[in-house]
Formats: structure tokens, C-alpha cells, sequence
């Protein structure tokens, strides 16, 4: 089981349109979710060279407030693979996005990413991880490059992972500009059996787009369950909002299903 970088830089550039826009955007945004132990952190190993795996994603988000009545689901598959040692890349297919506001459906494609993870501490070797990604990514209405700080530190039977990642959005629609984001994520778990994983992840996202200084735009926390069985690896996860944020979902279910080649 390894682990993706992308679906972590879920913060919105593009507060000042409409909130449905707003919403979306923090859906688009995620290419494939992180595999393994984590639905929303990349940990540090890398894929051996040749080797690699398919990832099916599925998220459900809800957003229901004032400012923002959006529900939305996703789907998306994500390819990794192994280039040379301690060097993956991975691409994820056009995302397909059903939302609902009110009595109003709409599907939309798009959104996709390519991305490159290397390995510069093997975890198992030094009892301790540390690699690098970098990621570029499109939607609908931005494109964003970042570059992300993955570390990781084996407990026994315990991990902890930690993934700190600077972007820029640049956005399709003119006057709104560019964007720097900025996304703290960490998360632990345990292994509770050979094949079952629980664990607890969150993240903080931050804003840089209109004013001089750092803006808070989103924070989620929530539990994990990871299932290794016969060929496929499947992780499920729950995130809710932290504080109040009317522009960032209240509640995010997801669902990474992953098999190896």
C-alpha cells in the first residue's frame, strides 16, 4: 500500500464568487485521495520501480448553511507507478462531480492532476521518512501547481505522518488573479491487525489571495478505517469542519479503493 499526494490541498482560492462556485471548488481541487493508511496525507514510501497500482476514489461532500447549500459527489481513478527507485509519478482521469442545490442537479467533468513523489529517507531502513512531491493540477475554473514536505515516523505499531504543502491557483476567470494557499495536514494510525488499519487525520487550510496576510479558509477532522483484502486495499474516511468556515464543506465522506500491478 502506498500513498498518493494529491488530495490534500483542498483549500479555495476563489472565495469571492458565488458560494456554489466556492464549494465546488474545494471538490475540484482534490485530484486522487492519498492510498494506504490515509485518505488525505501521502506517506513517504515510494512504489519499487516497475511496480504500481489504480485507485478508484469516491467523495461525498455536504455543504448547508446560509452562505452555502451544495452537496456534492465525486468519482475519480488515479494511477501510480514506480519509475525508477525512490522516484513514483501518478496522474489522475478527469474527475466526474454530481452536485445538488436545492432542487437543482448538475454534472460536470473535469479536474485532473499529474504529480511526482520522491523518496529521500526510507522509512524502514532509517526508522524515520522524508520525501517530496510536487503536483500540478487543473479544474474548471483554476489551475494550481504546489509542492509538498511529507515526513513520517514509524511508532511500533503505531505511524505518524505529517504533510506540509505551498500552492499557487491561477484562476480562469481574469479578474480574480492568482492565489497562494498553504495546507497543514497530520495524521496517525494504528495497526490493529494484519489487515486492518484505524487512524485519525486532519487539515488546515490558509489563504493568501486578497489581503496581506494568512487566512484561514478551512479545517476538517475526522476518523479513518484501511481494509487490505485478498488483491484490493480499500480506506474509508469521515472528515467534519472544525470552527465555523461558510466556503469549506461541513462534511466529507470518502471512500479510496486500490488495486496493486
Amino acid at each position: 500500500m502506498k500513498s498518493t499526494p494529491y488530495l490534500t490541498s483542498c483549500y479555495s482560492p476563489m472565495k469571492a464568487l458565488t458560494p456554489y462556485i466556492a464549494c465546488l471548488v474545494v471538490l475540484f481541487s482534490c485530484g486522487p485521495a492519498s492510498a494506504g493508511r490515509f485518505v488525505n496525507l501521502a506517506e513517504t514510501a515510494t512504489f519499487p520501480r516497475g511496480k504500481g497500482e489504480v485507485v478508484q476514489v469516491t467523495a461525498f461532500s455536504t455543504c448547508n448553511n446560509q452562505s452555502c447549500q451544495v452537496d456534492a459527489l465525486e468519482f475519480q481513478v488515479g494511477v501510480e507507478y514506480g519509475l525508477v527507485d525512490r522516484l513514483q509519478v501518478g496522474f489522475a482521469l478527469p474527475n466526474v462531480v454530481t452536485s445538488w442545490t436545492g432542487d437543482h442537479q448538475t454534472t460536470e467533468v473535469g479536474g485532473t492532476a499529474l504529480w511526482g513523489l520522491y523518496n529521500f529517507v526510507d522509512p524502514e531502513a532509517k526508522g524515520w521518512g522524508l520525501s517530496f512531491a510536487a503536483i500540478a493540477g487543473e479544474s474548471p475554473v483554476d489551475r494550481r501547481g504546489e509542492l509538498r514536505l511529507i515526513t513520517e515516523i514509524p511508532l511500533g505499531d503505531w505511524i505518524v505522518v505529517y504533510n506540509g504543502s505551498v500552492g499557487r491557483s491561477w484562476a480562469r476567470i481574469d479578474e480574480f488573479g492568482t492565489s497562494e494557499g498553504m495546507t497543514h495536514s497530520l495524521g496517525m494510525s494504528y495497526q490493529l491487525t494484519d489487515s486492518i488499519y484505524l487512524g485519525l487525520e486532519g487539515d488546515w487550510h490558509l489563504d493568501h489571495g486578497y489581503g496581506s496576510h494568512w487566512e484561514s479558509v478551512g479545517r476538517h477532522l475526522g476518523p479513518n478505517i484501511s481494509v487490505e483484502t485478498g488483491p484490493l486495499w480499500i480506506t474509508a474516511a469521515a472528515h467534519f469542519a472544525v470552527g465555523s468556515d461558510s466556503f469549506n464543506p461541513e462534511q466529507i465522506f470518502q471512500t479510496h479503493v486500490g488495486l496493486p500491478f
